[in-house]
């Protein structure tokens, strides 16, 4: 190949690099107009016909795809989600917003489904939060008249003393089951595992009715009336369960400590309401 037809095709090659790069450039600067702009009109919750028209201008202007359309949208609503997701808490002002939102960005359940396992999860807290409790099918035999609250798999785990060293104490949120206060999850949690002084030593299901807590597994199962129940201690991965005079039933490991240790708590006090009138000193 010689030295001029090189050169021609080196400055070809620059040319279409040069090209394409203004392509990139163009439809990326493209996207970031038409998502700037579609932020602007939802601002005040509203989508007039105006901003509409003006959004599907920059639209055709651009030749913006569906995907990228549809790209600028998600990321609009993951902003929402996030900012109204900030305190770990969502309100009803806040979900209304999401539903809301969701529908005029035009946005399907396909579309936002990465989201809806969060959203579902931060839904069910705040309905627990204010005494809704959910109902699930028990997988053990009830009293009559016992409902079944929550069931998540679940590790039952002790505490080793180990050998010349003092026992250190495991900061988790103490959670008293007497008196109204709000349950809230705010505060310094450390995890159970992996540490070398916890040990598990049973796997199985912690069951959460609307009478007792039960920790079901292969080998031992521990049941806690709510009428009994003292104290939670709530930590970054499990909860420990304190009962009128008996020392801590061990440590219980779960996936969703800050979800369960809020049902059981519900279950707790709704049950110290309903035999409150008659307990008279007797267990439930």
């Amino acid at each position: 190949m010689n030295t001029s037809l090189a050169l021609s095709l080196a400055g070809v090659l620059a040319l279409t690099v040069a090209g394409l790069t203004w392509l990139v450039r163009r439809r990326r600067a493209a996207r970031i107009l038409y998502r700037r702009t579609l932020e602007h009109a939802l601002a005040d919750g509203v989508l007039t016909p105006e901003e509409t028209a003006e959004l599907a201008r920059i639209r055709e202007e651009a030749d913006l795809t569906h995907a990228e359309v549809r790209m600028a949208a998600r990321a609009i609503y993951r902003t929402a989600l996030r900012s109204a997701l900030a305190d770990t808490r969502l309100t009803a002002d806040e979900d209304a917003a999401l539903t809301r939102l969701q529908h005029q960005l035009g946005l399907s359940h396909a579309d936002v489904a990465e989201d809806a396992a969060q959203l579902a999860r931060l839904r069910l807290l705040s309905r627990v939060e204010t005494g809704e409790l959910p109902s699930v099918e028990a997988p053990t035999t009830l009293v009559p008249h016992e409902v079944c609250h929550w069931v998540v798999q679940a590790s039952l785990a002790d505490r080793l003393d180990l050998p010349g060293r003092g026992r250190v104490p495991i900061t988790g949120i103490d959670i008293s089951i007497n008196g109204g206060k709000p349950f809230s999850a705010a505060g310094r949690r450390e995890a159970l595992k992996p540490r070398e002084d916890i040990l598990p030593i049973d796997l199985g299901m912690f069951i959460v009715t609307s009478r007792r807590a039960i920790f079901q597994g292969t080998r031992r199962t521990v049941s806690v009336p709510h009428a009994r129940l003292e104290n939670l201690r709530l930590y970054a991965d499990g909860i420990r369960i304190d009962e009128f005079g008996h020392e801590a039933r061990g440590f219980v490991l779960v996936d969703d400590a800050e979800l369960t240790a809020a049902i059981l708590l519900q279950a707790a006090r709704h049950r110290r309401e309903e035999i409150r009138p008659t307990r008279r000193g007797r267990s439930a």
